[in-house]
């Protein structure tokens, strides 16, 4: 029952998040919701059964993390905003946890379940919260970039 709870409330998140992420969100807002959306529905489609979950390192969460992670960074290093750069930290953290647990597998569970399934939640209110302040920063200011100049593939021609 409460597994059910718990993925009752982390699709409910997800789908709130995503969808004003994809509605009102600039581009770093819906590239992250993107990827957020993928790695959720690849971590469902290779997921095992709920009492072996914590029991060992999964493999292919593992890498739906590790390349979530390398997606957060390329966000983060390219968005003209702070918040991608702390959900691609916590992506990081989480990487960090299944390295932990597999190379001590003595870890004690509950810590490596918190780590890797609900440290998820932060990052969708970071998401969420991102989303929010792009919104509003519309609304005041009008238009702003949503990546940093550092990010363009060429240099502006200057006008004559």
């Amino acid at each position: 029952m409460r597994i059910m709870v718990f993925f009752l409330a982390f699709a409910g998140l997800v789908a709130v998040s995503c969808g004003l992420a994809f509605w009102r969100g600039g581009g770093p807002e819906r590239l992250v919701a993107a990827l957020f959306l993928i790695a959720w529905l690849a971590s469902i489609a290779s997921n095992t059964p709920a009492p072996l979950r914590y029991h060992s390192v999964e493999i292919a969460f593992a890498v739906i993390d590790t390349v979530l992670l390398i997606g957060l960074l390329l966000v983060a290093s390219r968005a003209n905003r702070r918040w991608p750069s702390v959900a691609a930290g916590l992506q990081l953290l989480i990487v960090l946890a299944h390295a932990a647990r597999a190379i001590n597998p003595l870890q004690i569970a509950v810590v490596y379940m918190i780590m890797t399934a609900v440290w998820p939640f932060l990052q969708l209110l970071l998401l969420l919260g991102g989303t929010v302040l792009h919104w509003r920063r519309t609304a005041v200011l009008g238009a702003v970039p949503s990546w940093s100049p550092s990010s363009r593939t060429r240099p502006a021609m200057p006008k004559r």
